[in-house]
């Protein structure tokens, strides 16, 4: 079973988080419910004009893996899915907030190491019959806090990581020292405030949390797949703890671990090709 957490109080830091898009949490909130239609969540999607030219070039993107061009929201929908277009909707929405910010090199490693633990946690998730689309989902959004606070606070958190990465600070002791709050109690209240559903909320909340063997859980394969992420060599900031490649390989279970290359070589080969399907 996924973890549990209380919902930290709002610090001052939190205060200046730029807020999830009103469409894409309505969009979010539609599609999880039954029996919806495609036109209901294409009607929604229409509301807001850059929200659905953004949802349309994710389906046209190589990323979605379609053989033929999209021309209408309703097709998109048709074509990849209302559990892909929950994705697509979470990933444009979180590129959006991001955007700015990742031009500093330091937070730009933060979204490719998300975007990484993305990618290997939907592959681990289809491999043990799990959702792969929500998979994806949690490792995008596993690091939420420090997605967050680096939109917020882009120049003081850049210069947080250096000092960090230099010095060997531990992260979260030295975020809550600066923002008084650290990016797993900082996401974890973003989650609680955008609605998030609760499973997704305990991975994004306790990520940091050691994984166990053989575990399915959501928020067991995000533990898992951030630090993949980092030993593959798409870290965001020094880790704690070198993981071996195969050690994090036996946290997960034999279905999930044969779908990965022998190497780690592999892995990554196949990760980087799969970054250049990502729209910027």
């Amino acid at each position: 079973m996924s973890e549990t957490f209380a919902r930290p109080q709002a610090p001052w830091a939190l205060r200046l988080l730029p807020p999830f898009p009103a469409v894409a949490h309505r969009v979010l909130a539609l599609v999880s419910q039954k029996d919806v239609s495609i036109r209901e969540v294409g009607d929604l999607v229409k509301m807001d004009s850059s929200f659905a030219a953004e949802l349309l070039r994710f389906a046209n993107s190589a990323m979605m893996g379609l053989r033929r061009e999209v021309r209408s929201l309703s097709h998109a929908i048709i074509v990849v899915g209302l559990d892909r277009v929950k994705t697509m909707a979470t990933l444009v929405a979180v590129n959006r907030m991001v955007r700015s910010s990742v031009r500093i090199e330091a937070l730009r490693k933060v979204w490719i190491h998300s975007l990484v633990t993305a990618l290997i946690a939907e592959k681990a998730a289809r491999a043990t019959g799990q959702a792969g689309d929500s998979a994806y989902t949690a490792g995008l959004l596993h690091n939420l806090g420090t997605l967050g606070l680096m939109s917020a606070y882009p120049d003081e958190y850049s210069r947080m990581l250096e000092v960090s990465n230099d010095y060997g600070f531990d992260l979260l002791e030295t975020e809550r020292d600066l923002f008084e709050i650290d990016h797993c109690q900082a996401g974890a209240y973003m989650a609680h405030d955008w609605n998030f559903p609760d499973e997704l909320s305990a991975a994004i909340a306790t990520h940091h949390g050691e994984p166990v063997a053989n575990g399915v859980s959501l928020d067991n394969l995000v533990k898992v797949s951030w630090r993949l992420s980092d030993t593959l060599g798409y870290a965001a900031f020094s880790p704690d703890k070198d993981w071996p490649y195969e050690e994090l390989m036996a946290f997960l279970p034999k279905a999930a671990a044969a779908r990965f290359g022998k190497s780690p070589e592999e892995v990554k080969e196949e990760l980087d090709k799969r970054l250049t399907e990502v729209p910027n």
